[in-house]
């Protein structure tokens, strides 16, 4: 049974990582999420690592970016067990969540676009290349 945490494992920290992330990794987006994901070269203890952004330029008080990546992070912490069932071990996903708004979302909004987003990278990721 999967656990509704998000654990150190579970987290995308490293910069090498991220910059693989960022210039290897393809993308979809659904308002206002934008989600870029790669396989996962080095699989660990989780079959996805995710990591959350919101951009200092549109939201330049610390206190709304915090705010915000506390809404996707408790989004994701929700739909993670369906998730996790698409993926094992050996094809482990890096997945980097970016906020692309430009006003404070309301925790409905960010669930309900978080949820067709998963949706879309579980279908996108298992197509053959």
């Amino acid at each position: 049974m999967v656990r509704f945490t998000l654990s150190k494992q579970e987290r995308l920290s490293s910069l090498k990582d991220i910059d693989f992330l960022f210039t290897e990794g393809k993308s979809l987006t659904k308002y206002p999420l934008r989600i870029v994901w790669r396989e996962s070269t080095k699989p660990g203890k989780s079959p996805v690592r995710v990591m959350f952004s919101v951009s200092k330029k549109k939201f330049p008080r610390a206190v709304d970016r915090n705010r915000i990546k506390r809404l996707l992070r408790e989004s994701y912490r929700q739909l993670k067990p369906d998730l996790y069932l698409s993926f094992t071990l050996e094809t482990a996903l890096d997945v980097g969540i970016i906020f692309t708004g430009k006003e404070m979302p309301e925790l409905t909004l960010i669930q309900n676009s978080m949820a067709k987003a998963l949706e879309r990278l579980i279908t996108q990721s298992r197509q053959p290349q």
